[in-house]
């Protein structure tokens, strides 16, 4: 119960690695925040909490501000101050260069970059005014720091979206450290979501995947949460800036 009478909010937590992030805070004793653009899916995460957790949840789109400095605004007058911020909600699309729309292109950056500028900005000014300092954890990828193509498409508004959001946590981790607010990114790999299922149900993405994996095994969502979990601790205060790589080891192979 490390991280009890803390208040977290986790975006994008109605599934995949942010269900196994909230998940885990509830483990830890935190109150959470489950924001998703689907609330139906929101509340089958509060569902699958302990008995006894301290929960809400809220329907946002990140890509709104009004929506934004909504779920800020419950979260305050439901818990009285906020601690830490996931910035998980993300998307990906497979649409090769030379077909990618304009309004796709726009569709990822909005929701993978301006999502996390609007949430990272609205917490931290609720942050600096009760003085209690704070954790924000980017979920990013290692497609911020590597291009990926197994199929001849390299994702460029994916990688591009992901590699703005790595230097947005450093941008951001210098501007509010004097506030004691620290920011930092989790890079996954390959993981066992939704968003990467169909993929992984065809033996040759599977074994193409696996051949450049150290750890020989795709990642799990709990993975993902485990390195989360330590950022928003206050054993991590001295780490800012800087990015966790969950990815069995692709990123040095």
């Amino acid at each position: 119960m490390k991280l009890k009478n803390k208040v977290a909010i986790v975006t994008g937590a109605g599934s995949g690695n942010g269900r196994a992030i909230a998940l885990a805070f509830f483990e830890e004793g935190a109150t959470v925040v489950i924001a998703d653009v689907n609330e139906a899916a929101a509340q089958e995460t509060v569902a699958l909490a302990p008995e006894g957790s301290k929960a809400m949840v809220v329907k946002v789109d990140v890509t709104k501000k009004a929506d934004v400095d909504n779920m800020v605004a419950q979260t305050v007058k439901e818990f009285g101050h906020i601690d830490i911020l996931v910035n998980n909600a993300g998307i990906v699309a497979f649409t090769p260069f030379l077909d990618l729309s304009e309004a796709e292109w726009d569709k990822v950056h909005d929701v993978n970059l301006k999502g996390p500028f609007l949430c990272t900005q609205a917490v931290a000014k609720e942050m600096i005014k009760a003085n209690r300092g704070g954790r924000v954890v980017n979920i990013t990828s290692v497609e911020a720091h590597r291009v990926v193509s197994s199929s001849g498409s390299c994702q460029p508004h994916y990688n591009s979206s992901k590699g703005g959001l790595h230097m947005l946590t450093k941008a951001t981790a210098l501007e509010l450290s004097s506030y004691g607010i620290t920011v930092n990114s989790v890079a996954p790999g390959v993981v066992e979501t939704p968003f990467t299922e169909r993929g992984l149900q065809n033996p040759a993405v599977k074994e193409w995947i696996l051949e450049r994996v150290p750890a020989k095994r795709v990642g799990k969502p709990s993975d993902i949460a485990n390195a989360v979990i330590f950022l928003s601790l206050d054993e991590s205060e001295y780490i800012t800036g800087s990015t966790v790589f969950v990815d069995g080891g692709w990123t040095i192979a």
